[in-house]
């Protein structure tokens, strides 16, 4: 009850705060057809000028762009200029963020409160943290470690749900929610969580998963970025840190870490999205990541980094189209995962490596643990929708989003 009574003031707050007013926002899909294109769209994200929901990858493969009344004509005029059409994907971004706290405000209604929260819907950064609390004191499963602490003093907290902490049992570790704007990876690891928990003892595959592994999760990565799509804007990416010598905030935590820092698919400009920071692990999101899996170099058995948006399973490398002597296991597992994925609802899903199939991403956490923790099945997934809602995923999905999730993650574990 006490939960639910914070996420109702929460979206009382929502509604009354001074919000980045989306309002006749538009999501464009653009698809270049030449190398020219290609880079031209990439020098443009690079510059900040415009938001791109999903960055130019390949020629022949599309991107989406965020773009505002006032520039929508600026933006449609540069495409033509570079003989590049495009059609409009999403007609009014405001109206899906006006949706989906409808749709939220409707599932607290329905919300029974056995639990301490309803894992079928968003939760605030304080509501999830009250819940990994609950768990560990309640649960003999579960403790909780503090990784680190955000720029505005938010602890970035991992779950750990072992049966015999002592065994020193193969990990499988999970990042969520380090792109602030992506609520469907933190809700799906909160739901895969209370899956586990709710689980062992009566389900035999995951009470045998649990005794044969520790199971690690940090459900929020990046605290003050997620705080501030509740409060502020509810499309912001990057975390909160004050750029100095710019008015510009905010660094890309996944474009922050080590294996081909600053190189393609950052951005050296703080005002852009992919903005990769002064130096490599200079943000408190990548340094509390890395000392955590550090913590259990040697056990990782699988890593997986959480995102959204657009239905794909990547693996290693992000920052080079050069492929890892491993791959041909990696992509066995990819196959395995996508296949039992996708037989669950019928939700189709590419797979491949990260620089082919999606775009070039230097500095990511998918390369950093491959390479610096030497975690082979070190993975990406870019989790539901192909567009339609962006980032916005109505709150009715995200149930099956987790179900699928979880029966790929089970097959690819049950396979390595």
């Amino acid at each position: 009850m006490k939960n639910y009574i914070l996420l109702v003031f929460a979206l009382l707050a929502l509604a009354t705060a001074a919000k980045v007013n989306y309002t006749g926002h538009k999501v464009i899909r653009v698809t270049p057809e030449t190398k020219e294109q290609l880079e031209f769209l990439r020098d443009w994200e690079s510059s900040s000028e415009i938001d791109f929901w999903l960055l130019p990858s390949s020629a022949g493969r599309f991107a989406d762009i965020r773009v505002s009344p006032e520039t929508y004509a600026h933006v449609a005029a540069k495409l033509a200029d570079m003989k590049m059409s495009h059609t409009v994907h999403i007609a009014d971004v405001g109206e899906l963020e006006r949706q989906e706290q409808q749709n939220m405000a409707q599932r607290i209604a329905m919300f029974n409160g056995e639990k301490a929260i309803d894992v079928e819907n968003y939760h605030t950064y304080e509501e999830v943290m009250a819940y990994l609390a609950d768990l560990a004191n309640t649960n003999p499963l579960v403790t909780t470690k503090v990784g680190g602490t955000s720029e505005e003093g938010r602890d970035i907290v991992q779950a750990i749900i072992s049966s015999d902490l002592s065994a020193n049992k193969p990990v499988h570790f999970f990042d969520c929610n380090i792109h602030a704007r992506e609520w469907i990876t933190g809700a799906t690891c909160v739901w895969i969580i209370d899956q586990i928990t709710t689980g062992y003892g009566s389900d035999p595959e995951i009470t045998s998963l649990v005794d044969l592994y520790d199971w690690k999760f940090v459900p929020i990565a990046n605290p003050d970025g997620y705080a501030y799509t509740w409060s502020t804007d509810r499309n912001w990416r990057k975390n909160r840190l004050v750029n100095n010598g710019s008015t510009c905030v905010g660094v890309d935590a996944n474009r922050n870490f080590p294996i081909g820092f600053a190189g393609s698919g950052s951005s050296s400009d703080p005002c852009s999205g992919t903005y990769h920071g002064i130096a490599a692990f200079s943000e408190r999101e990548a340094s509390a990541l890395r000392d955590l899996i550090a913590a259990d170099r040697g056990r990782v058995k699988t890593a997986i980094s959480m995102h959204s948006y657009s239905q794909m399973f990547l693996s290693p490398y992000g920052y080079t189209t050069d492929l890892p002597v491993e791959y041909p296991e990696m992509f066995r597992a990819m196959e395995i995962a996508v296949t039992a994925l996708t037989s669950t609802y019928g939700t189709p899903y590419t797979y491949g490596n990260t620089a082919v199939t999606i775009y070039i991403a230097s500095g990511d956490t998918t390369d950093h643990y491959y390479e610096s923790e030497g975690v082979v099945h070190s993975y990406t997934i870019e989790l539901r929708d192909s567009g339609t809602y962006g980032f916005q995923l109505p709150p009715d999905q995200i149930v099956p989003t987790a179900i699928e999730t979880w029966n790929g993650f089970k097959a690819m574990i049950n396979a390595i």
